[in-house]
């Protein structure tokens, strides 16, 4: 296997300019450059990676950490983010979480190390004083508003767009709204946004009967129905979490024979093909900006407008 110095050698170039042709690093003339590339080619010398991480002080890797590899939202985040590094000539390493603090810790402590050139967090369980205690080792960047916090984030002003679900469900007259969330208001931000939402345009809180908490997918979408309903057989419509949730609900609600507008998030392909309104969320410009944040050498923090799309029967309802 051929190595730096073969280059050097076959070359007639010393291994520092060598070095500086792979590293892409110093100036090095055109004729110069084309001898190197050349004996690079006749060699099939490739650069260690590794070792060209060691010397320029890059991995040319980002890191992705997410609760879930096979949940919808996620995977449209990561999809998003992978396509614009791939285009960079950047590779993702994805890092599942399962909500677990000392995994995200164990990922946090690979970036002090430099095993990448920063961190993404789709969604996470640790806290945001503890994602400062790495910054100085690599650019973080999260998915969801970090607030006061210096933390570089791309995210949706969600608590506006459940507001304006409510909004129009109660212009509709609406009652004996189901809700579902995927985790509870302790862990997760989204969850308290939505409580904190309906409070704000129906003047009380979410009671436990019209709450269905774990929602994750399509099966617990058929047990949100089972467990709404039961509790309040006069349900009027259900606002979940996520479509695959949605696509779940409707399933069960067509097997119960109810006709009973459902709402999701996230504008997948559930939501057209099942043709129920969703909020969109807007994830594949979140996973982009994310992933050009790491570059940024300010603290940065893009908000990104959802839109509430109206389909279906509730389409029809807000039209008449």
């Amino acid at each position: 296997m051929s190595n730096i110095r073969d280059v050097a050698k076959l070359s007639r170039h010393s291994v520092s300019t060598v070095s500086h042709v792979i590293n892409n690093r110093g100036y090095v003339s055109k004729d110069t450059r084309a001898d190197i590339l050349e004996a690079m080619k006749q060699l099939d010398y490739h650069p260690n990676d590794v070792a060209r991480a060691l010397s320029t002080g890059k991995t040319n890797t980002v890191g992705v950490v997410l609760p879930y590899i096979d949940i919808p939202y996620f995977q449209k985040l990561v999809s998003a983010i992978t396509k614009v590094a791939f285009k960079e000539e950047y590779q993702v390493t994805l890092l599942p979480s399962d909500y677990d603090a000392k995994s995200e810790i164990k990922y946090l402590e690979m970036l002090k190390h430099h095993a990448f050139d920063g961190l993404i967090f789709t969604s996470r369980a640790i806290s945001f004083e503890k994602i400062l205690e790495y910054e100085q080792y690599g650019p973080i960047t999260c998915c969801e508003n970090t607030f006061d916090y210096p933390i570089t984030c791309a995210y949706t002003d969600r608590e506006t767009s459940f507001v304006d679900v409510f909004k129009v469900l109660k212009v509709l007259n609406f009652d004996h709204i189901g809700v579902t969330t995927s985790r509870n208001e302790q862990d997760s931000p989204s969850t308290k946004l939505t409580k904190t939402a309906y409070k704000k345009v129906f003047g009380q809180k979410i009671d436990s009967q019209h709450l269905f908490v774990d929602a994750q997918d399509y099966s617990d979408g058929i047990d949100a129905v089972k467990y709404l309903v039961k509790e309040d057989p006069q349900l009027k419509v259900i606002f979940t979490n996520s479509d695959q949730v949605a696509a779940g609900v409707l399933r069960q609600l067509e097997t119960m024979k109810l006709n009973i507008p459902v709402i999701g998030q996230e504008n997948l392909d559930y939501s057209h093909l099942l043709d129920f309104s969703t909020i969109d969320h807007k994830l594949t410009e979140i996973g982009e900006y994310a992933f050009w944040s790491i570059f940024e050498k300010e603290i940065v923090k893009k908000m990104i407008p959802s839109e509430f799309i109206l389909r279906g029967t509730l389409k029809k309802l807000h039209e008449q």
